[in-house]
């Protein structure tokens, strides 16, 4: 299902409703996912968003309680449980 909103670029309505996502931060959440943790510039090259985009979609995403900052390093990544969850909810 959220392939086929990502190929059309339109956001996916569900995500935006229940956990205020839109599909830039899915993106970001799902490439944090399949490497477990990244940093900006990772997420910022795979994603092809500008540093911009991806900061102000992390911040969106730490707000929501999904993604937090590595507890080794402040410029690193990773999902929350709930980050986990949705990804595998969305991609399953």
């Amino acid at each position: 299902m959220v392939e086929e909103y990502v190929e059309t670029g339109t956001p996916c309505p569900d995500l935006r409703v229940e956990y205020d996502v839109d599909m830039r931060e899915f993106e970001v959440l799902a490439f944090i996912h399949s490497t477990r943790r990244a940093r900006l510039t990772q997420i910022k090259r795979a994603i092809g968003l500008s540093g911009t985009g991806v900061s102000l979609a992390l911040g969106a995403l730490i707000e929501n309680g999904l993604v937090r900052t590595n507890g080794v390093s402040i410029d690193e990544y990773t999902l929350t449980f709930d980050g986990v969850a949705l990804v595998r909810r969305r991609v399953d």
